[in-house]
Formats: structure tokens, sequence, C-alpha cells
């Protein structure tokens, strides 16, 4: 059995654990105390990896602007021990280091994250076979981001129906543009994605190849669409599944009489069946019609009826 890379390692405990989303972002993370060096790691902490940026918080701006000159190597560093290219830059910033509590008193009690998730991240850690360092950093951090996760709930957060992270997007404030556009009876269809995704997904869903790769999916489902990584399918998948809706919610009145439109509308639904299970759309029943919405089982029913 081939010796698994360090990177391996941690995206196993994270999906064992089924702490999904920002897997590979927290191996960054994670790594940074074993990349950057018992004596640097003493006056620095990694807090985030986004879009390649690695985010360091340091004590004072004097420590950031000295440490930014050596970046680089660091990169470098990164690059040899996760064995991928997922850190492209590193930005020191000034903040709260590990072990530091910025919080006023009134609000210091944390919820407690979910047990079960708690549970498999430590029988995770049990079961491979982890440097020890590493056992406890990982741990750690699963840890942090479980009472992050709970603290989010409490606030009212949603996961993300493409990558489950949790976001705030249908708790910010309705724009000027929303308001008027609500007062004049048009929907605001960007404007409800945006509420709908998180903001990496949100991205994603505007980049060229997502957008030609949900063009694919609404009628190809069952396609392979190369060139993606995981995320961005989904959100292609979603995006798909939203134009589909669409269109059986603007099928549905007029199927009801027009058995031409039944047909159309039953080779829509069997699409949007497709990119939710992940079956050739020809599979599909009358009893998964009903299941995904009885309206439509009902019209199609009648058509078929009608035959």
């Amino acid at each position: 059995m081939r010796e698994r890379h360090v990177s391996e390692l941690i995206e196993e405990v994270f999906r064992r654990a089924a702490v999904k989303r920002g897997v590979r972002r927290a191996g960054a993370v994670i790594a940074w105390r074993a990349v950057a060096g018992a004596e640097l790691a003493a006056f620095s902490t990694a807090v985030a990896l986004r879009d390649g940026v690695l985010y360091v918080n340091v004590n004072d701006s004097e420590t950031a602007m000295h440490l930014s000159l050596g970046r680089q190597r660091l990169v470098d560093a990164y690059h040899a021990y996760l064995g991928n290219a997922d850190v492209r830059d590193i930005r020191f910033q000034v903040g709260r280091l590990e072990g530091g509590d910025e919080r006023p008193a009134a609000s210091r009690a944390a919820p407690a994250p979910d047990a079960a998730t708690l549970a498999a991240l430590h029988a995770s850690l049990q079961q491979l076979d982890l440097p020890e360092e590493l056992e406890r950093a990982t741990l750690a951090a699963g840890t942090r981001f479980l009472v992050l996760q709970a603290a989010r709930l409490e606030l009212g957060w949603t996961a993300c129906p493409t990558c489950g992270a949790l976001h705030d997007g249908h708790l910010r404030p309705e724009s000027l543009r929303e308001a008027a556009r609500k007062a004049a009876g048009r929907r605001d269809a960007d404007a409800e994605l945006e509420r709908a995704l998180c903001q990496a997904c949100y991205r994603y869903a505007h980049e060229g190849r997502v957008v030609a790769a949900a063009e694919r999916l609404r009628t190809a489902p069952r396609a392979a669409v190369g060139g993606l990584a995981d995320d961005e399918r989904a959100v292609a998948a979603y995006l798909a599944a939203r134009s589909l809706d669409s269109v059986i919610a603007a099928l549905l009145p007029a199927a009801v009489t027009d058995d031409r439109l039944a047909l159309q509308l039953e080779s829509v639904v069997r699409c949007r069946l497709a990119l939710e299970h992940g079956r050739e759309p020809e599979t599909f029943t009358p009893a998964d019609f009903h299941a995904f919405d009885p309206h439509v089982a009902n019209v199609l029913r009648l058509a078929r009826g009608r035959d």
C-alpha cells in the first residue's frame, strides 16, 4: 500500500466526520504550524484560505510587513508539504492569535457543537494512524469549526444548497434594487441567486464555463462535464435545476389540456429528476413524478389517460 500524503489524511478525517465543506482549505489552515515551524507559529495563526490566499494573523503591522517579504518561501513549503498548489499566496494581517479571546465577557459563552459530528471526528482520528501533532491540530481545528457552525446556526444562517457551507444570504437587508423590482412586481433572479448561495458558489455561478456546463446539463443531465472542480459542477447542476424548475412552472398550466406540452413537460421533469438523483432520465416512474410534485404527476396521468 502506498504511503498517503498528509493532505489525504486530513481530507479523510473530515470526510469521515461528515465535515465536508472546505476540506482542503481546512487542511491548509491546520498545516500552518508544521509548515511555518514552531518559532514562527508561536506568534502567528493561520485563519482561512480563500481563493488561493492563506490569511495569517500576527500581533502587529510591523511583523506582518516583515513576514510578507519571505512569504514565497512559505508558499513553496506548503506545496511540498501538502502536495498541491492550493496555497498560491500568503497574506499576513493583524488579528487575534490562537488561544486569544477578543469577545466581551457577556458574549464568551459559545454554543455547543453538534455532538454526533464531534463524536464522529474523534472516532475518525482514532481510526487513522496520524502523527501526534497532526492529530492534535486536526482535532482542534475541527472542534473550532463545529463551534463556529453551531454559532452561525443559532444566528439563523442556512446551508448553501450546492456545497453545504453555512451563509447569511437570506438575512441580509433588502437592497434598493430588490425593493424597486419588488414594488414593480418583477423578480430579481440574480438577487435571489445571491441570497440562496454562499459567496464562493455565487461567484462560480457567474463564471462562463460553469454557465456553459449548466446549459449542457439542462438537456443532458448525465453528461460528463470536464474541467470543473466538484463545487463548480455542483453549482452548474443547481443552475440547471433552477432553470428546469422555471420551465416546469411555465409548462404545467398549459399541459393540462395540451398533450404535446404534456409530453414536453414529462421530458423536462425527467431531466430535473436525473439531476437530483443521478440516474438516467428514462428510469423514473409515475411514483417518482408524484414524489417530486403531485400536481405534475396528476397532469401527466391525465395526459396518458387521453392517449
